[in-house]
């Protein structure tokens, strides 16, 4: 399956792709660490869509959902299976359709071994249990602006720097990444000079590419302490 993954990757502007399985809880995927925790469930959606599909009897070969940022490209392999794909908005769609249809008899081969156990995708991640009636100091973490303190905070010119170095790294999904990150360090605590470095250290682990990374340190050097 990953030398399938990888043959649909080699297409310019191919982010990666998810193999779908309707009840298959594997996740077979080669997507950038960031969706992992989510195709699972686009899957999920994605089989309601088509079985309105169905229900119409449009029966389209591909379904596409298009964004500011990135394309999502869903072609049905069967009844209960498809190929998600992720790219970049300047993807050659002919491209693409050509070499997926190529790969249709193995993806089809593929989704069968998913149904029988045969191939070990990595398993999505459990539901979680319902979390504890908040206390009384959380409301802290609805108070947070994230758009404001990205654009309009005293480390708006900082986190501009941050951004157009971190869309270098991982590509047009970057504002997205980076919005969520800056969320979540913002609930962590004071956003301060003091803490760009933890901020740099958690939008790291979201390149998982030493290499990357590298570049992406040297290039944010002057505002790390």
């Amino acid at each position: 399956m990953e030398n399938i993954l990888q043959e649909i990757k080699s297409v310019p502007a191919v982010m990666g792709s998810y193999l779908h399985v309707n009840g298959v809880t594997a996740v077979t995927s080669d997507l950038p660490k960031i969706f992992q925790n989510k195709v699972y469930e686009i899957g999920a959606a994605v089989d309601r869509i088509i079985k309105v599909n169905e229900s119409t009897k449009m029966h389209a070969a591909n379904i596409e959902f298009r964004y500011d940022e990135a394309v999502i490209l869903i072609r049905p392999i069967d009844q209960d299976a498809s190929l998600i794909t992720f790219c970049e908005t300047e993807v050659n769609r002919k491209k693409l359709n050509m070499t997926t249809g190529m790969l249709a008899n193995e993806l089809k081969d593929a989704a069968e071994r998913l149904r029988k156990g045969g191939s070990s995708g990595t398993p999505a991640p459990e539901t979680a249990p319902a979390p504890p009636a908040p206390k009384a100091a959380a409301p802290k973490d609805q108070e947070i602006d994230i758009n404001k303190i990205l654009h309009a905070g005293p480390l708006a010119s900082v986190f501009r720097d941050f951004q157009n170095a971190f869309a270098m790294a991982i590509g047009p999904i970057g504002e997205m990444v980076m919005k969520d990150t800056v969320e979540a360090w913002a609930k962590k605590g004071e956003c301060n000079e003091a803490r760009l470095n933890e901020l740099a250290e958690m939008l790291c682990r979201e390149i998982d590419d030493q290499s990357l990374e590298a570049e992406f340190r040297e290039a944010v050097r002057e505002h790390l302490s």
